[in-house]
């Protein structure tokens, strides 16, 4: 990426140093007129996407002030041709009402990122005439609207994915060393080659109907009677998760992976997802992606539980995971390190690969596995189980199941009234 600095009323453009290859940004102009409107005019040589920041004295008057700042910028930005400009406008006397700056007070950062290496937020709208546009965010309290992330609108009218920083990393996978060995889980170490984005949330039932213009069933999901007492008024949470969504539905039944690798069929409801949102590498994560995503850097049973048993990110008790048998609207408990809510409970989440029940899902074990796939099929040959994560109402959200590392299974040919997806895509 390549930064622009910038001083307000005499502006003299200040370049960071950066690789040649970069997009190369230039400043043009910025003034601050008597409304306190901010305006910045800048020359960009490549396709990048651009991002914004004010400081004084060094200092950013945070993210949260800049909402309102519009034009070229969160999003691809085009190149420009000759004699052409791009331009941001900034309301000062709204956001920031209650200062004024006098000359050299304040600078303006404008960063080009290369689309290959974009910031920590996506965000996919999945309504209107512009359905699949993006924008982009390096922080998730830069995000319009009151509450950021959590206003519901991220829950139903856009995808708001987070950037995992996998890229070269090796991680222990599996439960650690003061857990005994568990069924079905072996501890074993698993390096990762690239970032992904994954959802900060499970997919909701309001965005999938959005995207598909369709409600996904819930007719199995309430054929349970001893849980219709909790889910009387699911159908009408449109900020749940979505249920019971068979795999060979999601993602097809002629395609498999990994022998198929991210292929899938053209009928599917996840291709109706990659059209309708030009998103071509959207799926779901592999095992490892998913483990990697949800200790987001810790090595314990949980990412909200240190041995003191305070939670890490609130410094207070543990609260990322609903009571057993509860089913709720997404993002209303702690989310992790990466910002990921609900990977404990609510409902599970189905991953990529073929589950099975011994040591082979160690595939390169004792050594360190790269970017596991999974085995193509349990060692009977079957294909159609595959792995679920994150411990739905379903199970009890017990201490030994709500954690990083307990694997259990699903058919994908069948329903299941608590699993659901959370996607991920390459860039």
């Amino acid at each position: 990426m390549k930064n622009l600095l910038c001083l307000s009323a005499v502006c003299t453009a200040l370049l960071a140093s950066a690789d040649p290859n970069d997009p190369q940004i230039e400043l043009v102009s910025v003034e601050q007129d008597a409304d306190r409107v901010v305006k910045v005019e800048y020359t960009l040589d490549e396709p990048a996407i651009v991002t914004f920041d004010v400081k004084t004295n060094g200092v950013s008057i945070g993210v949260e002030n800049l909402k309102m700042a519009s034009g070229d910028l969160w999003r691809v930005v085009s190149a420009t041709g000759a004699g052409s400009r791009r331009m941001i406008t900034w309301p000062a006397y709204e956001e920031w009402p209650d200062h004024k700056f006098g000359n050299g007070e304040v600078s303006v950062t404008v960063t080009a990122w290369a689309t290959n290496s974009p910031p920590d937020y996506m965000v996919v709208k999945l309504v209107g005439e512009d359905k699949g546009a993006r924008t982009f965010y390096t922080v998730p309290e830069q995000l319009p609207g009151v509450g950021g992330v959590t206003n519901d609108m991220y829950k139903t009218d856009y995808l708001v994915m987070r950037r995992i920083p996998a890229a070269g990393k090796t991680f222990r996978m599996g439960p650690p060393p003061e857990v005994t060995r568990a069924v079905n889980a072996v501890r074993h170490y698993v390096a990762l080659t690239n970032d992904f984005y994954m959802a900060v949330f499970e997919l909701t039932q309001a965005q999938y109907r959005n995207v598909l213009n369709e409600n996904c069933s819930l007719s199995y999901f309430e054929s349970y009677a001893a849980y219709n007492a909790d889910l009387a008024n699911y159908k009408d949470i449109v900020t749940g998760p979505v249920p019971q969504t068979r795999l060979t539905e999601f993602r097809g039944s002629t395609k498999n992976w990994p022998a198929d690798g991210h292929e899938i069929d053209s009928n599917s409801k996840l291709n109706g997802f990659r059209s309708a949102l030009s998103l071509p590498t959207l799926d779901l994560p592999t095992e490892a992606e998913w483990e990697f995503a949800c200790r987001a850097g810790t090595t314990g049973n949980r990412y909200d539980v240190t041995a003191d048993g305070v939670n890490p990110i609130s410094g207070q008790v543990p609260s990322a995971t609903w009571p057993p048998q509860n089913p709720k609207p997404v993002g209303l408990l702690q989310p992790n390190a990466f910002g990921l809510y609900d990977m404990f409970g609510n409902v599970s989440e189905l991953c990529l690969d073929c589950y099975v029940d011994d040591d082979t899902y160690v595939t390169d074990a004792p050594g360190v596995s790269i970017a596991p796939k999974g085995p193509v099929s349990d060692k009977n040959g079957n294909q159609a189980l595959r792995v679920l994560r994150g411990n739905g109402y379903w199970d009890g959200n017990d201490s030994t199941q709500a954690n990083a590392w307990y694997r259990e299974s699903k058919d994908r040919e069948n329903n299941y009234p608590a699993f659901g997806y959370r996607l991920v895509c390459t860039f």
